[in-house]
Parts: structure tokens; sequence; C-alpha cells
């Protein structure tokens, strides 16, 4: 039997207005690439799925070539990890 963990990612405005989301995007170029996480993500996707889902947004929307020195990658579950500059590579080659 698989026993998955629940997760929750909230958040919050600077006016300290928070909700709850499964995929959120901030900063420039945002609003695009926030729909497109709305429109890709679902709960059964794996890891791997998901980091070459929000690089490939990210990549859409980065006036720059996105990079391992432009981009930093990190998960937070089970425990945080900030990817290094090879895994950041990694993912950048899968597309």
């Amino acid at each position: 039997m698989l026993n998955k963990s629940i997760l929750y990612m909230y958040y919050t405005d600077p006016s300290g207005t928070f909700w709850q989301c499964n995929a959120k995007a901030i900063g420039s170029g945002s609003q695009g690439a926030d729909s497109s996480l709305q429109e890709q993500f679902n709960k059964d996707l794996t890891l791997q799925e998901a980091e070459t889902i929000a690089v490939s947004i990210l990549k859409q929307v980065m006036e720059e070539k996105a990079t391992p020195n432009n981009v930093d990658i990190a998960k937070v579950s089970p425990t945080y990890h900030l990817y290094t500059p090879q895994e950041v590579e990694a993912i950048i080659s899968r597309l």
C-alpha cells in the first residue's frame, strides 16, 4: 500500500492575505506562468514531471536563456533541498 503525504502550499501577498493553492508563479511574467501552471498541474504528477513542467514554463516567460546560473530550484519535501547547478542543468536538458 502506497502512503502518500498530504502537502499544502499557501501563497501570501504583501497585504497578509493568504490562500491555499496547488501551484503558483510570482514575479515578472507570473500572470502567464500562473495560468500555464494551473492548466498543467495535477496531483498525480511525479517529481520529475513537475520539475519539467515548471522549468518549461519558466523558459517560456524568461527574457534570457534559462541556465543553472540564473535558475534556482528547490524542493521542500520530505526535507529542504536546493538543487545543485548540475541538477538544474539535468532538468533543463530534458526539455
